[in-house]
This record gives structure tokens, sequence and C-alpha cells, in this order.
């Protein structure tokens, strides 16, 4: 805070009008003068008129007057037709000789950053977290070409999608010298981008068009910010990376889903009651940001269960949804695009935390179970699901979620946007697996891993060598040799996470099946691996072939071919 003391003539701003932006307003207010402290100006936008906007709650005049946040009223300059327009005139009530930080109302903030370090600079964005609008060149040559201008060779990647493209950034968060003349440079160039009629993709993203042309037209020296400004939390969960400053979340059922920020929640409304009131307005808000009977400060452990296919994974399943307090999710369609979307699954904790609110709400999920028991084999025609409901009601409770094929494929990644969740896998003997997989589903049969939704050879999301490792299997015409180089593929995606993942083999479990099951969980070591010699029946030229191909693989797993 001692930072502050350089900053007397900053001012933040959000706006706030009726409706469901009041509460959001409200929790951004708390938040800020909580962080901030009670000498930084702090100024609620108020949109007029009230027949357009709606007017806010004596709840919030309080809440406001408390916490010493000046309300301005605004006029959007383009109106009811774009409600965006509102940021324009907010922005304009910041000083013209100080530095103004504008704020999306739909944020929260958790840190207090040193701001100081932003002085020696005219404005300071984030990047965009995706490329809502076209990435050529050529497109942003004919929005700056409307002013004259030439496109700056400037460029930057997009934060959660990694794309490349001319700067285009979150208007969420702006920071600004000079707001007044910059908000009225930024408000021309956008109402001449939308008269453009050859100039498309601009709604609703006009306002963050015009942003760098604004910058570039007015010569201003633009620092590109890190995350932590302006956190995505709709599109990662907090897990994903260090606490940030401010989080965008957007909804509330997004907050709802991080118990962390609910704990935050929860503490803004006991220092300020009226915090509370204006969330009581809302009936569906607080149901989401309050569970009843829980304390949603607490949070589990999530468990990423994966292994083999026809490994006895969906057995292990089974297995673990018995144990107190916990919940284990076999194969949600859900992590598919989860995995298809950008270099890291970033939607991956997300499930997570959406099954974990939607659970303590008492909504159903959708689960592979008959009659609220998990099914112990898909094979056996119950590959299909349907709504489970659970009664844990402890925020705290254990949350598997379990996938094979994709999961094993995307690991890595995935470990390192879970770091603080535990992985368990299976690992069966490679002839019994492979037998299994010879009369079992059709993409097993024929080691079919051109048409996996992800995983595939053409995965962007796989490393070069894993697709090499894929097209091989795609080349090979003998089909035990394809199965078995396939399983060897997966094998290693297992063997090669190091210590992030305990797996044991199935032939392991069965010996004790509950037992070994939670060992599995526990933090003490698996038992040392005994040779496995394998009794069972197959084609001793088949078994050649599979040997051929796994043997270095099999060792390492004791496994006697």
């Amino acid at each position: 805070m001692n930072g502050f003391v350089r900053l007397r003539d900053l001012t933040v701003v959000f706006v706030v009008h009726g409706g469901e932006l009041e509460l959001k307003s409200a929790i951004l207010a708390a938040s800020l003068r909580a962080r901030l402290g009670p000498d930084i100006r702090i100024i609620a936008a108020v949109a007029r008129p009230i027949s357009d906007w709606g007017d806010i709650s004596h709840a919030s005049v309080r809440l406001y007057q408390r916490l010493g946040v000046e309300c301005q009223e605004i006029e959007n300059p383009f109106g009811m037709s774009y409600p965006i327009g509102n940021k324009f005139a907010a922005l304009a009530l910041g000083r013209a000789h100080g530095y103004t930080l504008f704020l999306d109302s739909d944020m929260l903030c958790l840190e207090a950053p040193d701001f100081t370090r932003l002085c020696h600079v005219d404005v300071a964005f984030k990047a965009a977290d995706m490329a809502l609008v076209p990435v050529e060149v050529e497109y942003w040559r004919r929005i700056f070409a409307l002013f004259d201008m030439n496109l700056p060779p400037s460029r930057l990647l997009t934060t959660c999608t990694s794309e490349l493209m001319p700067h285009y950034f979150n208007a969420g968060f702006l920071w600004v010298h000079d707001a007044p003349r910059f908000a009225e440079r930024w408000l021309e160039i956008s109402k001449r981008i939308s008269e453009e009629p050859d100039i498309p993709h601009k709604w609703p993203w006009l306002d963050q068009l015009a942003l760098p042309v604004a910058v570039e037209n007015l010569g201003y020296r633009v620092e590109i910010l890190a995350e932590r400004y302006n956190f995505p939390l709709h599109l990662k969960s907090l897990v994903a990376g260090s606490r940030p400053f401010f989080c965008h979340y957007h909804d509330a059922s997004v907050l709802a889903r991080e118990p962390e920020l609910i704990g935050e929640l929860k503490a803004l409304q006991q220092r300020w009651p009226e915090l509370a009131e204006v969330i009581a307005t809302d009936a569906g808000w607080q149901a989401l940001l309050k569970p009843p009977g829980t304390d949603a400060s607490l949070s589990g452990l999530d468990v990423i269960i994966t292994g083999l296919p026809r490994s006895g994974t969906s057995f292990l399943c089974r297995l673990l949804s018995e144990r107190q307090d916990t919940v284990v999710i076999n194969e949600p369609s859900s992590i598919f695009p989860a995995l298809a979307r950008g270099a890291r699954p970033w939607g991956i904790p997300l499930i997570y935390g959406e099954i974990r609110r939607d659970l303590l709400a008492g909504k159903p999920v959708l689960n592979k179970h008959m009659n609220g028991r998990l099914v112990d084999d898909t094979a056996r025609g119950l590959d299909s699901a349907s709504p489970y409901w659970s009664n844990v009601r402890n925020p705290a409770f254990t949350l598997g979620i379990k996938n094979t094929l994709a999961y094993l494929a995307h690991l890595p990644s995935i470990l390192k946007v879970m770091p603080n969740a535990r992985c368990v896998a299976l690992i069966r003997h490679p002839y019994d697996c492979l037998e299994s997989w010879s009369r079992t589903f059709p993409h097993l049969r024929f080691a079919d891993v051109q048409s996996q939704p992800v995983g595939n050879p053409d995965d962007p999301g796989l490393t070069g060598w894993q697709r090499k490792a894929l097209l091989d299997v795609v080349a090979t015409e003998c089909l035990a040799t394809r199965r078995a180089l396939w399983w060897r593929f997966l094998a290693l995606q297992i063997l090669e996470a190091g210590t992030r993942v305990r797996w044991l083999r199935y032939e392991d479990l069965m010996e004790d099946p509950p037992a070994m099951a939670e060992l599995l969980m526990g933090d003490a070591s698996l038992p040392a691996l005994a040779p496995i010699r394998w009794r069972g029946e197959m084609d001793r030229q088949e078994r050649t072939l599979i040997a051929g191909v796994v043997c270095d693989v099999a060792e390492r797993l004791q496994y006697v071919l």
C-alpha cells in the first residue's frame, strides 16, 4: 500500500445500473475498498436515464456511502443499442492530470497491485483472452486505414489460446493517463468504425477494435500486462495460476464454482452488511453464492483417473465412488471440447469446479451408473450416461473424473493446469489388454486412432513425437501390431509422467480391490513390482508380433511375455 502515496490522483471507475449489474458492481466496489484501502478515489458511473437502464436500490446507495464511493451519472453515447458503450462515458470521469483505472463491473479485486510501476506509461492493458475477431493482418490494415494510419508491426499472443495477432486488448481493465482525452478519441474512433460497412465482425467487439487504434493515434506508450491484472476466471480456474490481482468472472455461476472466492465474498459481506442486502435482492445470486448448509470456503481433492482402456478403470471408479465423501464421474463428454481448445486445457479444471458446484447445489450431473451405482464395465452395454444425484454436502469432498484415451494423450498439459490434483492410473498385461481390445469397441479392435475426437494424429495439442508415434499406428497394416503400437504409446504416457502419476497394475488391484484402491489414493508407497507371468491363451504368432513392439515397456512394468 505504500506505493499509493505517490498516486493521489488515481481514480478507479466502473459502471453500475439496475438489474444484475447492480449486484456485480456492489461486489466489485466492496472488494476494491477492501484491497486498495480508504484513500483511493472510486467512482460508480451510474447509467442514465433510469427508463433505459433501471435504477439501483437503496441498499446499493447505502453501500456506496459506507464505502466512500462517489456516484456520478453518465449517458451512453450509443444509447441502448450498445450497452458496452457506457464505458466510454465512465472512463471520461477520470482526471486529466492523473491516472484512471476503468474496470468492468463483473470483476473482483483480490490483491492490490503496485500501480506505481505503471506510472511511466500512458496506457496499460492485458491482451485479449482469445481472438474474437479476425487475426489476419489485412483485416486490421483496413481498420487503421480508415484513419490514414499504417498498421504497427507489433504483435501479441492471446492469453488463453496463444493466437498471434495485431494488438487486440481486453477492455475490461484499462489503465489510462489523462482519461478524458483518451476517452474522447477512443469514442470518436469507435463511432467511425461503427459507421464503416466494409468492416465486419465489429459487434459487440467495437470497443476492443478501436482501442489499439486510439493508442496509436494519440502516440501513447502502451504496456501489455500479465494475466494477473485481468484474470479470465470464466475460462480458467484459480488453480491454473498464481493469485491474481483482479478476477474477471462474468457470471455468478463462475464465482460459485470457486470455493476460495465464495470465502472472499462471505468475508466482504461480514465486513459490510450492506453488500449482503444488495445480494439478497436477487434470490438466484444468493442461492448460487451460498449453497445452504455448507462452508463454501472449503475445497476438496480433485482426482484425475485414467489408464489403458480395458484395464479395469471403470471398476476402479466404482471402488473409489464407494469411499466416504467421494464422487466419481465416469467419462463425461464435456472433457473433449475442453481438451480440443487451445494449447493448454484450461477447461478441464473448470469442469471439476462446475461439477462440484452443481452437486453441492443438489443438481444432477451425467454419469455412467445403474440406479446410483457406477457401472464397472462400460463394454457390457452400459456405456451411456444418465442423470446422477449425489448426497454429498461437504464442500471438501473428493471428486474424481475418469477418461482413458483423451486424458492419456494430453496428460502432461492436464497436469500443468491442475498442479494440485492427484492422478491415478491403471495398467494391464499387454497380452490380456490387447486380447480384450480385439473383441470390444471397434475403435480399440481396429486401433482407429484417427477417429478419436482428441489424441488423433492431427491434434494440435500433441508433441511432435506423439504425432509421429500415432502416425506409425495409422501406417501399420497388421492389426495385432497396430494395437500393440497404440498400447505402447498409451503406457508410455503414464510412465513418462513420473511421480505425478500413481499407477497400479490391474493384476495387483485384483489381489485385494478395496485395500489396493485405498492404497492408490493414499500417500504411502505402492508395493514393489513383482514379475507377473501371463497364463492366458493367445496364438503364438500374435504374441510374437505384440512382444516385438512392447517388450521394453513390458519389462519396465515387470510383465513377463
